[in-house]
């Protein structure tokens, strides 16, 4: 959906207006009529109306280019490692064509309309797409010799037993079929788990009944396992995490693999590394300092701090930013008058986008320019000033009797006075303001909190949320399953905000436990063609840079490689994600945050230092593990699938590679050591399940 070019110049005339203060009654009511009735109006008003905000603020702080962030250089495109001593000049040309082979091979199988799931390569003059679905149409299981008599819950290692081959068997998933919503709720109780889960589900199967769908059917167990190890610790799962899971068959297998996530100590890492991201960018700031911040979310996110508090924190902090790593929060957002610490803590947490209002009132809903500045009053008394004798920064409240003034486009001076939600606030009683802010923001009268995080951590497991933007709520934005958020935000706030709890029932929901791929019925439910979404299938969604790296490290263990300690294995983590990080030097730390298939970073996946490290015969790599083992040459492909994409290849897969690849006998391959030139052959099948769309995408 597109605006054409007179619809274009109309919003641009009407906007110009309505931003320098001078749109009457008939063209609020016009620009009203274009951007309610299309999707791509609305987005081109919410693009121009944030444009619009973020001039205004960096005119009034001076900015010029010269005090814009720079932008990381390119990343080095070095050549593919290989072992040395094993390549001549036939061989390297076989393998090229070996390469090339597999990447038409299986990318041609990789495509969204297709039943199987073999992975889609990326090229260098195609870089990674988003695709519809992914996963396995069918599950499978690891066989051994011998029956299994016994289910045995303990995480299976695949090394244990390297001589016995590896089966892909197919098998129906093993979950249960979710019990009809109005059941649940009746064995449930107000509140209980059963009756919130149930309640959505109820709700989501009402839209879909009356939009006439039908809701795709229930992920493979590899699909799913995928999905929420990257929704909830960051990364895929470890190879032997999906062969235990795939072995089990107990039907609450899935809940169990949730709450057995939050509480791994990548849940508070990955946690932490989103939230700071929100919070105040990836880019270094001066008098900022992030690790104490990242510290300050990790003690919040291992506790499970209740969300309000943490909030609270954040917006009511004073101190040094070495100490109290909250106070990083607003340091970060000081400048123009505090008018940017204002707006973004008014989106981040409350999803209320305000920043427009700062220079006119909004046209759809009832923020008034008079309301920000009254909320920016909270923030125009807070000061950042250097500690003498060290680097830290120091946030500091100053008192104040009066309120301050703002001038309109007509160039009238109005008085601002600490105002929250209408209820003033008396100035003399108080040093630090953003302490009754924080008060009256998070004590729970105010639901915008709970619904703002709802919002958000749905948008996070299910790739859209409620609204679109995720934080512009209000009237003028309504939910497309308003009874599902208010629900949510009333157990929520009730329950103390519990972020886990809060995560549980979302994972739990069946929903969230759908297939990636369209049904018969469905088709429609397409968000990213501008319709709002339903919710009957999952949504293929980008990893981001910090879920693609550790991704990585999990499928191939190239850090026991190419680093010896923690801070090592950090710093290459650090100079790794600035190849894909790309500021705007905006206020709110705008940037590019995910791997969007760029030809940048399609070319550092292709020939990175990480990804040719990981190629190479290291003791220690996942890569060398597989090929001196004593397996036979198909397992060992299929151990390469089940590392990079927590599956076993498809039928059509090993077709291919077979007919590629000088694949020995089973008796063979166990008795001798891997010859070079299928070494080099394997080498260059894992690089293409690395590259593929199916590796960078979660699904």
């Amino acid at each position: 959906m597109s605006i054409d070019k007179s619809q274009r110049e109309d919003l641009v005339q009407l906007l110009e207006a309505l931003c320098e203060d001078r749109l009457g009654r008939d063209g609020a009511a016009r620009l009203e009529e274009l951007v309610l009735a299309d999707a791509a109006a609305r987005q081109f008003y919410l693009d121009y109306v944030d444009l619009h905000g973020t001039l205004y603020w960096d005119t009034a702080r001076g900015v010029d280019d010269s005090g814009l962030i720079e932008v990381a250089d390119e990343p080095r495109v070095a050549g593919a490692g290989g072992l040395s001593g094993t390549s001549s000049r036939r061989w390297g040309l076989r393998v090229v064509t070996l390469a090339t082979a597999v990447l038409v091979a299986v990318g041609l199988a990789w495509q969204p309309w297709r039943t199987s799931s073999t992975p889609g390569i990326v090229s260098p003059d195609r870089p990674p797409q988003p695709i519809a679905g992914t996963g396995t149409g069918t599950e499978v299981v690891a066989a051994t010799a011998d029956p299994v008599r016994s289910v045995d819950t303990r995480p299976a290692r695949i090394q244990a037993d390297p001589a016995r081959p590896l089966a892909n068997k197919a098998s129906r998933p093993t979950v249960a079929e979710p019990l009809p919503a109005a059941t649940i709720v009746e064995k449930g109780t107000a509140g209980s788990f059963e009756a919130i889960v149930g309640f959505v589900d109820e709700q989501l199967a009402a839209s879909w009944q009356d939009n006439e769908i039908t809701a795709s059917p229930v992920a493979s167990d590899s699909e799913w396992l995928r999905r929420v190890y990257l929704d909830i610790v960051g990364h895929i799962p470890p190879s032997e995490d999906v062969v235990a899971f795939l072995k089990d068959r107990r039907p609450g297998k899935r809940a169990e693999v949730i709450d057995r996530l939050l509480d791994d100590p990548d849940y508070i890492r990955h946690s932490t590394t989103t939230w700071a991201n929100l919070l105040v960018g990836r880019v270094e700031q001066p008098g900022v300092d992030r690790p104490m911040l990242e510290k300050f979310l990790r003690g919040c996110f291992a506790r499970n701090r209740p969300w309000n508090q943490v909030v609270s924190a954040l917006v009511d902090a004073e101190g040094r930013n070495d100490r109290d790593g909250a106070t990083n929060f607003l340091l970060a957002h000081l400048n123009n008058d505090a008018a940017p610490a204002t707006a973004i803590t008014m989106r981040l947490f409350l999803g209320t986008q305000v920043q427009c209002t700062q220079c006119h009132n909004h046209p759809f809903n009832t923020w008034k320019q008079q309301q920000f500045h009254d909320l920016n009053v909270f923030f125009k008394t807070t000061r950042s000033r250097p500690v003498r004798g060290s680097d830290a920064v120091e946030l500091v409240s100053v008192p104040s009797t009066d309120g301050s003034y703002y001038e309109d486009r007509q160039g009238i001076l109005h008085l601002a006075l600490p105002r929250y939600r209408g209820e003033p606030v008396e100035q003399s009683e108080l040093k630090n303001l953003r302490h009754e802010l924080a008060r009256r923001m998070t004590d729970g009268r105010d639901s915008r909190l709970a619904r703002a995080l709802i919002n958000r951590i749905w948008a996070r497991f299910f790739g859209h949320g409620f609204t679109s933007p995720v934080d512009d709520m209000g009237p003028h934005n309504p939910p497309t399953h308003p009874a599902v958020l208010d629900r949510l935000a009333s157990e929520f706030t009730a329950g103390g905000f519990d972020l886990k709890r809060l995560i549980r029932w979302v994972c739990n929901t069946r929903a969230y436990g759908l297939t990636s791929r369209m049904g018969e019925t469905n088709g429609i439910d397409d968000p990213s063609s501008g319709q709002p979404p339903l919710f009957s299938r999952a949504y293929v969604k980008p990893m981001s840079v910090e879920q693609l790296y550790d991704s990585l490290l999990v499928a191939t263990q190239a850090d026991r490689v190419t680093a010896s300690d923690w801070e090592s294995v950090a710093s290459n983590r650090s100079r790794w994600l600035t190849q894909f990080v790309h500021p705007f030097g905006t206020d709110e730390n705008d940037e590019t945050m995910t791997f969007d298939g760029s030809i940048t970073q399609a070319l550092v996946m292709m020939n990175g230092d990480l990804i040719r490290e990981a190629l190479q015969l290291q003791p220690g790599s996942y890569l060398h593990g597989v090929l001196v083992g004593s397996d036979s040459d198909s397992d060992k492909v299929k151990r390469l699938c089940l590392a990079a994409l927590g599956r076993f290849p498809t039928s059509l897969e090993m077709r291919a590679i077979r007919g590629m690849l000088p694949l020995r006998s089973p008796s063979q391959s166990r008795n001798s050591p891997t010859p070079g030139p299928l070494v080099e052959g394997l080498q260059d099948v894992f690089w293409a399940y690395l590259n593929s769309n199916e590796f960078i995408t979660v699904p």
